[in-house]
């Protein structure tokens, strides 16, 4: 009852072991560039990190803010105007119907609507999350020996070397989701420039941003794009899809195989319906995070058990992962 209570921290707690994982993976950066010492590392590894954190806030806050923020005021009724369209057709009714019963259909609104007006929430738990990832990232040896410690004497060796794959697994995970996400920004930016779309830079850096949250994440930044295209008419609606329909070409044909290269390979559809459980388990803070506690299970279920316990051969991360 007590871990159930408490899973809004553990979720922040996870947060702060990812963002432990991006400050050590920047000192690595700025230690292959030439800087020696481990500790002025750290710290300029931390701050790059916090800069980009920072650039992304202006970019949301101060530079498209007032976009944004009309885009999520809008999004129940862009939703439902998106579905009155669509349900014009039997195909289409049926493709509504479908989603409400497998993500809640406006509920996804409701729930973004009600995370963007948290503001002072997210910031709190943000303060946490950067406070508490700075004191992993400082030494993170007690928290790798105390789960070491709890494991049964036989067993510490295999738990070690699983925590060594779960670093690196996350650390591959993180570099793969930063360069979908900066390309992501880029690819959908410029197809809405072209479809003729006047938030396009805006949209783009959302649909960037969602690349974090895989599948879920970029069809629900969609949303608002389409239905601002069909509030203009159809020419720029088809125009609009036209785009998006580009754009995941792009992703699935040129971005996705080259990019998670030397990630995980977890099955699509695993990651989908992991997202959506946590997500309906977790509420939307889970769905933030699903991503990345999947990739954590996979790797321990893969070390622990079927190569430890089954004896299985089964193929794991390379041998010198790329940091």
């Amino acid at each position: 009852m007590v871990i159930w209570r408490a899973s809004n921290l553990l979720l922040l707690a996870f947060g702060s072991v990812l963002g432990a994982v991006m400050f050590r993976s920047a000192a690595r950066l700025i230690q292959r560039a030439g800087l020696r010492n481990h500790k002025a590392a750290l710290i300029l590894g931390t701050l790059l990190v916090l800069a980009l954190f920072g650039v992304i806030a202006y970019l949301l806050v101060v530079q498209f803010g007032s976009e944004i923020g009309g885009m999520i005021a809008d999004l129940p009724g862009t939703i439902a105007a998106v579905e009155r369209g669509i349900e014009t057709t039997t195909a289409g009714r049926a493709v509504v119907a479908a989603t409400h019963t497998a993500v809640g259909g406006g509920e996804i609104a409701k729930r973004l609507g009600q995370l963007m007006l948290g503001g002072g929430e997210i910031l709190v738990n943000l303060v946490i999350v950067i406070v508490g990832a700075m004191f992993i990232a400082a030494d993170p040896r007690p928290y790798i020996r105390a789960i070491a410690l709890l494991t049964p004497p036989p067993g510490r060796a295999a738990m070690e070397h699983a925590l060594g794959e779960v670093s690196a697994a996350l650390r591959l995970w993180l570099k793969a989701k930063l360069i979908a996400m900066v390309i992501m920004t880029v690819v959908i930016s410029g197809a809405l420039w072209v479809a003729g779309l006047k938030s396009w830079a805006a949209l783009g850096l959302l649909g960037g941003l969602s690349e974090f949250v895989p599948y879920v994440g970029p069809t629900v930044a969609m949303i608002p794009a389409i239905g601002i295209a069909a509030a203009a008419g159809p020419t720029l609606l088809w125009r609009t899809i036209a785009a998006y329909v580009f754009v995941r070409l792009v992703e699935a044909y040129a971005l996705t195989p080259g990019v998670n290269r030397e990630v995980v390979k977890i099955p699509p559809a695993l990651t989908l319906f992991v997202i959506l459980s946590v997500g309906a388990v977790f509420g939307i803070y889970g769905v933030f995070f699903a991503g990345a506690l999947l990739v954590v299970a996979f790797v321990l279920v893969r070390e622990l058990y079927l190569r430890d316990t089954l004896g299985e051969d089964i193929e794991g991360l390379p041998e010198k992962a790329p940091d």
